[in-house]
């Protein structure tokens, strides 16, 4: 074993456990395959050879820490909340006036479906609710599977947002009831698509995902909206002929893709130049300098 100072030893096998657990926590099975020794992109190896491999090593490991902090954050505040029951998003009178909801009634017990997902929902939700919690007004429970509906007065008349399972409303909803459930069905859908990404990514996924998907095809041509169903949602059908994406975001994102993937392609055109791999010592072949 290399016990040189600067040299990082190679993690012992419960540590690895416990990165697993905290890779998942934080990005989910993205989040398995970066940390996994035979299957993440950093091999034990080329980090141990590498400066810049340790360093970059050390950013990742440090950003899941940081992510699955708020994970286990968001679940204590979701479950914190789940101990208490919320009446229903229901009454017998119209709140398209912006009334205030009269005589609820307590939503039935949830399904297995909406228990998974709640689950996997739950660390981002339970963030949701922290703000919701310190900037809204009263929480009430809607739609099957249900959703929380946190008012917030800071939304003003502008439409709510879907976090989890927690839509982040104005406290003065100007929608009739039979909107109010088509607008839940749309939402629902929001809350499949956030368990879907968290497994998948963590919770951080959907957000850029939907935040380079929304530049690209901003409005009713936004996949993720036309998934959750666009007449429910409120929005517009969709243009005909269909606009494309967005040239400038377009140009954008293929940008970060070349400013992250920089150091790679230049390895890659210096090995078809020389015909074969090489590095700088203290270097891997990746962050070794130079084109050709």
């Amino acid at each position: 074993m290399d016990d040189r100072p600067g040299r990082r030893r190679p993690t012992s096998a419960p540590m690895r456990v416990v990165w697993a657990v905290v890779a998942f926590a934080g990005a989910g099975v993205l989040g398995l395959l970066l940390v996994l020794p035979r299957t993440r992109v950093l091999r034990p190896r080329r980090v141990l050879a590498c400066d810049l491999c340790q360093r970059r090593h050390r950013r990742l490991l440090a950003a899941m820490v940081v992510l699955a902090l708020l994970s286990v954050v968001g679940l204590g505040l979701r479950v914190s909340q789940k101990a208490r029951a919320l009446p229903a998003c229901v009454a017998p009178i119209s709140i398209s006036e912006g009334r205030t909801i009269a005589d609820p009634v307590m939503p039935a017990r949830s399904s297995v479906r909406s228990r998974v997902r709640s689950l996997l929902t739950a660390p981002v939700s339970g963030l949701a609710l922290g703000f919701a919690e310190l900037k809204g007004r009263g929480l009430c429970s809607v739609g099957d599977p249900q959703i929380t509906l946190a008012f917030i007065p800071a939304a003003k008349d502008l439409p709510g947002s879907m976090v989890g399972e927690v839509f982040l409303a104005s406290p003065t909803p100007r929608v009739n009831p039979v909107r109010a459930r088509l607008l839940a069905q749309h939402e629902s859908r929001h809350v499949d698509q956030w368990a879907v990404f968290t497994l998948v990514g963590g919770i951080a996924l959907l957000p850029v995902a939907y935040l380079v998907d929304d530049t690209l095809f901003p409005g009713s041509e936004n996949h993720f909206e036309q998934a959750a169903g666009l007449d429910d949602g409120g929005y517009r059908p969709v243009p005909d002929p269909p606009v494309g994406p967005q040239r400038w975001a377009v140009g954008l994102w293929v940008g970060v893709l070349l400013l992250l993937a920089r150091r790679r392609i230049r390895w890659a055109v210096r090995t078809a130049v020389r015909r074969r791999s090489t590095h700088s010592p203290g270097r891997c072949p990746v962050h070794t300098t130079g084109w050709t």
